[in-house]
């Protein structure tokens, strides 16, 4: 066993190489950006030998695991948040089809509104979807439980997938000392998997997963009852994993409850605030003790029950309230308890960060009061700027009928630049520059649906905007859907206001592409608008369809081995208006943006956006950026509607492509002979396309 200073985002990946996980699938998302990332290098570097698939969107991502479970191999994959989100329609087919892959959550709270911190919301929504749910509360845990999760999922008893919850920020990027196991002791743990009830013979053929069927309560049951049998299963586990290693687990950790007549109930990181407290209480005398819920899914009520069997009075710290009902642990707490009527409060802290100054707040309100009581704990309480600055004020004003001034700041009267200044942009950030030309062409009059990325998260806070017309902000996956919704409702009110989509490349390209070519064939009139910069730079610079042959990314280490996605081609064979533009020329994309707006149907345009933070290089050479590529052929200006192309210009005399490549970090591993092989690709393809 060695000891190492790692985050748990690394732990966790380092957990599936230990499992001898033999494919993994993830899609970029706030804060599981250390997992997948590790992975790749753990991969990629020979060190973990497994298949990783990069895929469009978190719903395939579960697919892909899914079926190389069902193929009979260990797989692995990590979301969160609306990723998860994304992933339900699978999560709950893979629990149905016995399918015992894993989870990592690297949990956020679910939006709208958005946040990237923790609140269980993702995973608890999955409550229900019959999979072992184990929550951590640091590092060691985190790595132990995946590799016990494994274990326990894939006993002929149990055959259930798992999630392994880690919390957002205050573990997937908090760095901390690690015992990893040693490989050896890991094999004697946890055995090849090799299943019987879920593999492809041609000589043995078995069908998976089934259609309609009369037994589908049964099934549920069947599900129900793996998941009471996992008890004992999990205790088990426990036991051998504590002979082998030394660490020892449980469905529960109860603390000093033997004679305490307080005792805190808590998952997660909030856990260990609990325990030190309850030490520094018993110091003072008051008998206290705490309870951590270890695993939630099966519930484990009987050692609930025996752990609280002494108390008075049990505080539950709930990280996810159930809208219209209580806080989701204090429910099931409370229904534990049901015979022995203790006095349970509730603390619903949701994503709050608690500290030990916090929790001895709620412990002394706690135990001078005698009834019990639910508060959420340290409530954000706005103040006069956010109501003014949020509209809240005026919209009172509008419920109450009163009339209001539409617009009352003079920058926001000043339509002749529809963006604000001072946005929380990268250095020489060039969708922007791209978002003020669509704006400041089309006018006032038009309305931006935008999708989660870089322009997101630099133009939307909590009260602020920096867009000076009519936004909002949807999901990754149907910005283009959203759009249709907001044109029809539009035409119906009788408005004739430009509806531009923005997105970037993954928004477009990959994970609402399906949502794009659904709007545009419906023909509705919106301008749709990407700014590819060639990677997921929202979340950390990862692999997108768009990424360049060969570039380096956080997921493509030794750069990616497939040829670009071509997302304006792909529209072309829509029939629709496509253009494509770059910074560098904004007359020529002034010119496009008003054709798109004046054609008769959808319109799409596509905008090569280089990024420095992404790309690696001076910010102050964006513009020059965009030039070079077109001046190498790598990026070709060109318009297309109903099938005739047109190129709307091209470089008096092409420069060798190395000039473009040489400026970019992503691009400094090329040999020679791979840049030699990108210049012959530029060249068949500019020949082609003029």
């Amino acid at each position: 066993m060695s000891e190492v200073f790692l985050s748990s985002s690394e732990v966790a990946a380092h957990g599936a190489r230990l499992a001898r996980v033999e494919v993994v699938s993830a899609y970029p998302i706030t804060p599981n950006t250390g997992v997948i990332g590790t992975l790749t290098e753990l991969i990629e570097t020979g060190q973990m030998d497994a298949t990783t698939v990069n895929v469009e969107g978190e719903h395939s991502a579960a697919s892909v695991c899914a079926g190389a479970s069902s193929a009979g191999v260990r797989a692995f994959t990590a979301t969160c948040g609306q990723g998860m989100a994304f992933m339900h329609e699978v999560l709950w087919m893979a629990s149905g089809m016995a399918l015992p892959m894993v989870v990592a959550v690297t949990s956020r709270g679910v939006g709208s509104p958005q946040t990237i911190v923790s609140d269980f919301s993702d995973i608890m929504m999955e409550r229900d979807a019959s999979y072992l749910q184990f929550y951590t509360e640091n590092a060691q845990e985190v790595i132990d439980s995946i590799i016990m999760a494994y274990k326990i999922g894939e006993n002929p008893d149990v055959l259930l997938p798992s999630f392994v919850c880690l919390e957002a920020f205050r573990m997937t990027h908090t760095y901390e000392p690690v015992e990893i196991p040693d490989q050896e002791k890991v094999d004697a743990f946890l055995p090849p998997y090799r299943p019987k009830h879920a593999f492809y013979d041609t000589d043995y053929p078995i069908q998976q997963g089934t259609g309609s069927v009369p037994d589908f309560t049964y099934r549920k049951y069947q599900q129900h009852t793996a998941l009471i049998k996992a008890k004992d299963v999990i205790k088990d586990a426990c036991r051998e994993f504590e002979e082998i290693f030394g660490r020892k687990y449980g469905l529960v950790d109860a603390h000093k409850v033997e004679d305490a007549e307080v005792v805190i109930v808590s998952m997660g990181c909030t856990s260990a605030v609990a325990r030190k407290l309850v030490n520094e209480y018993r110091e003072k005398g008051v008998r206290i003790g705490s309870l951590k819920i270890r695993v939630f899914r099966p519930f484990p009520e009987e050692e609930i029950k025996e752990a609280l069997s002494g108390a008075k009075k049990v505080i539950v710290i709930d990280r996810f309230n159930s809208p219209g009902s209580h806080g989701v642990l204090y429910t099931e707490i409370k229904s534990a308890l049901y015979d022995l009527k203790p006095v349970i409060t509730s603390y619903i802290v949701g994503h709050e960060d608690i500290f030990f100054p916090d929790m001895e707040k709620m412990i002394d309100k706690a135990l001078q009061r005698d009834d019990g009581f639910e508060e959420w704990y340290n409530l954000f309480q706005p103040d006069e700027f956010w109501f003014k600055a949020s509209g809240s004020d005026r919209y009172e004003q509008l419920k109450k009928g009163e009339k209001v001034e539409k617009i009352e700041r003079e920058d926001v009267k000043d339509t002749s630049d529809l963006m604000a200044k001072g946005l929380n942009l990268c250095p020489g950030c060039t969708p922007y520059l791209v978002c003020r030309k669509v704006l400041t062409t089309l006018g006032k009059d038009t309305v931006v649906p935008y999708a989660t990325g870089c322009v997101m998260a630099a133009t939307s806070g909590s009260v602020l905007s920096g867009w000076k017309v009519p936004a909002g902000h949807y999901c990754f996956t149907n910005v283009a859907s959203a759009a249709s919704g907001i044109k029809v409702a539009l035409e119906r009110q009788g408005k004739d206001y430009n509806v531009v989509a923005i997105g970037g490349d993954g928004g477009i390209a990959d994970i609402g592409f399906q949502a794009l070519s659904g709007a545009v064939e419906r023909g509705h009139r919106i301008i749709y608008v990407c700014y590819d910069n060639e990677a997921y730079m929202n979340t950390g610079v990862q692999r997108s369809s768009t990424t360049s042959y060969l570039a380096q990314t956080k997921t493509t280490l030794m750069g990616k081995q497939v040829k670009k996605k071509d997302i304006a081609k792909i529209m072309e064979a829509h029939g629709i208006y496509v253009a494509t533009a770059l910074p560098c020329f904004m007359k020529d994309m002034e010119k496009k943006i008003l054709k798109a707006k004046d054609v008769d149907g959808p319109a799409f345009i596509h905008v090569l956006c280089p990024c420095p933070t992404g790309w690696s290089f001076d910010p102050a050479l964006g513009i020059e950026m965009s030039r070079l590529a077109f001046e190498t052929g790598a990026f070709i200006l060109y318009e297309s509607y109903k099938g005739k192309r047109t190129i709307s210009r091209l470089p008096k005399e092409r420069k060798p492509i190395d000039e473009y490549l040489k400026l970019q970090g992503r691009f400094s591993h090329l040999s020679a002979d791979q840049i030699k092989e990108i210049q012959e690709d530029i060249d068949e393809r500019f020949m082609e396309m003029t």
